[in-house]
């Protein structure tokens, strides 16, 4: 009865171990979690105290360390920007992927549309004024809201 209670116990001890992972995020905060996956720039996974499946944005990731092989897996790198000279840095991101990102504001712009430019050089350019301006206020993520031409709009986010 003894080597029963003792192999039930081991065995379940070792399986809660070896799934549970430590994600640090950039801003410094530390998530004890289940990892699943990660897909589409999202990282999914399990609180220790519930089985529900939650995700955060990769980019709100700085490593992904799994505490039964002390082995760290950095995630992404921390995106620094010293002005609109950086705005190539800047990520244009989907509403879905901005889970674990704060939102820092929004900018606006106004791009006019020439006689005969195409629709993709339009939106092409508009992006890009809009990245520039984000590098210009900080911001290394984006949510492009409205590409029209009289209201370029976009949602700032930040770690």
């Amino acid at each position: 009865m003894k080597n029963i209670f003792t192999i039930l116990t081991l065995s379940i001890t070792v399986s809660l171990v070896a799934q549970t992972h430590q994600i640090t995020k950039h801003n410094g905060i530390k998530m004890e979690v289940n990892f699943i996956k990660t897909a589409n720039n999202l990282v999914y996974y399990t609180t220790l105290e519930s089985k529900e499946e939650k995700s955060i944005s990769q980019f709100a990731i700085s490593q992904l360390l799994e505490k039964s092989k002390t082995e760290a897996k950095t995630i992404s790198e921390k995106i620094a920007l010293s002005g609109k000279a950086d705005y190539k840095k800047v990520i244009v991101l989907k509403p879905s992927q901005t889970e674990g990102l704060q939102e820092s504001g929004i900018i606006t712009s106004f791009l006019g549309k020439t006689k005969g430019e195409t629709n993709q050089s339009f939106l092409d350019e508009a992006e890009k004024r809009l990245k520039q301006n984000a590098a210009l206020k900080g911001s290394p993520f984006i949510v492009i809201v409205s590409d029209k031409p009289k209201n370029l709009k976009a949602v700032m986010y930040t770690y």
